[in-house]
């Protein structure tokens, strides 16, 4: 007796990573004023700071804070993660 053949297993997907949406800006590194606070608190706050600094100019490519699928602290910490 021949063993059936194995069902095709379906191609990886490559994953899922938040783009940047219009033209939203984000910080480039931890901001200094932050390296007492651990690595995940200072991206937050790092975040925090430029969302509200891109408030005034409409720099936050019309992302929300926290929303779902993603909002601008999602996209920003992932940026700032590397």
């Amino acid at each position: 007796p021949t063993a059936p053949a194995a069902a095709p297993m379906p191609a990886k997907s490559a994953p899922v990573t938040a783009a940047v949406p219009g033209n939203a800006v984000l910080p480039n590194a931890v901001s200094p004023k932050y390296t007492s606070e651990s690595p995940g608190k200072a991206r937050m706050h790092t975040c925090l700071d430029q969302y509200n600094a891109n408030k005034a100019t409409n720099g936050n490519g019309g992302l929300k804070w926290i929303q779902k699928g993603g909002g601008y602290y999602s996209v920003c910490n992932a940026h700032l993660k590397g």
